[in-house]
């Protein structure tokens, strides 16, 4: 008989390790849900500031997305708009508002 066992998991995994999980519904290949995990990372760990919208994919965002992940500025482009386009980011009120879907985020 099958058990299910519970394992621990780093926290520097949790994202990853969560939409691994989810990744039935999403059908993502392991640079999305790398790319994914890492915004995510970035949308709990935001600090709002006083009149500036929230934004994951900002300028200083994106060049450190580039930076760690080696990836083409096009490709990340290719990469938000498919993420928006599945709902995996979702525009906010105000223009250049982007956040995670609140879904993709493990409540610990």
């Amino acid at each position: 008989m099958n058990k299910l066992v519970k394992e621990a998991v780093l926290n520097s995994d949790l994202y990853i390790e969560y939409l691994k999980a989810l990744n039935g519904v999403f059908n993502l290949t392991d640079r999305e849900l790398e790319l994914l995990a890492t915004f995510v990372k970035l949308d709990v760990e935001y600090h709002k500031l006083p009149g500036v919208e929230k934004n994951v994919a900002n300028t200083q965002n994106r060049k450190f997305i580039i930076n760690t992940m080696h990836i083409t500025r096009d490709n990340l482009s290719r990469y938000i708009k498919r993420f928006r386009k599945d709902g995996l980011l979702i525009r906010g009120r105000a223009d250049n508002e982007l956040y995670v879907n609140k879904i993709l985020i493990p409540e610990v």
